[in-house]
């Protein structure tokens, strides 16, 4: 049996070692080296050649996403696992544009751990649930965007749109954007052209079908 190669970086010592102790119990993972600080890692991965590497983010020096970049670009074949506490957005679209292939929070149990490593070795991409969500938030986020602009809807018709969902009357339209009911009834009009709808309840439904509101 040929066993996975993992390599750990973590600056903290005692999370290296007990996830290199715990890892290697395991018949199929082969814990090949640990360090604490980027650079550090770059320079034994170049010698051991591990086939997958678990990264925290912060550590001294080089923090985990530009390692990951660094060894993307260096060793293409290689898989990377960001292992962190960190649930910040913008640290997981950062990681994943580098390509990382797995992006797993330290909640996780050791045992889903181990499996994860054997999962992205298999070339799987993973995500902790939690993380899982906010993607998922964020895709769904872009995808309203680019429906809106394709359609060519502008905010104040999105505002619209939404309001019309509460079923607010025209007149409340008109207080809550603070204009005419003239303007709000021209608005209107704006919307259902660009909708292909011809009245309100329409122009709800087609907002919904399209993924805006």
């Amino acid at each position: 049996m040929t066993k996975i190669r993992v390599f750990i970086a973590d600056d903290h010592p005692v999370v290296r070692d007990g996830l290199a102790t715990f890892l290697s119990k395991f018949d199929d993972l082969d814990v090949v080296g640990t360090a604490g600080d980027g650079s550090a890692v770059l320079e034994q991965v170049r010698a051991l050649h591990p086939d997958v590497v678990l990264t925290d983010i912060r550590m001294p020096g080089m923090n985990g996403i530009e390692l990951a970049r660094r060894l993307r670009l260096a060793h293409p074949q290689m898989r990377i696992i960001i292992f962190t506490t960190y649930d910040d957005e913008q640290y997981l679209y950062d990681a994943l544009r580098t390509g990382a292939q797995a992006y797993l929070l330290k909640s996780i149990s050791h045992d889903v751990l181990a499996s994860a490593i054997r999962s992205v070795h298999a070339g799987e991409r993973l995500l902790s649930p939690p993380l899982m969500d906010k993607t998922l938030h964020r895709f769904e986020e872009l995808a309203r965007f680019k429906t809106q602009h394709e359609i060519g809807l502008v905010d104040d018709e999105m505002r619209i749109l939404h309001a019309l969902e509460s079923g607010a009357s025209n007149r409340q339209l008109a207080e809550q954007l603070f204009w005419s009911e003239t303007t709000v009834k021209r608005k209107l009009q704006d919307i259902f052209e660009k909708l292909d709808v011809d009245n309100r309840v329409k122009a709800v439904a087609e907002g919904i079908r399209r993924g805006l509101i």
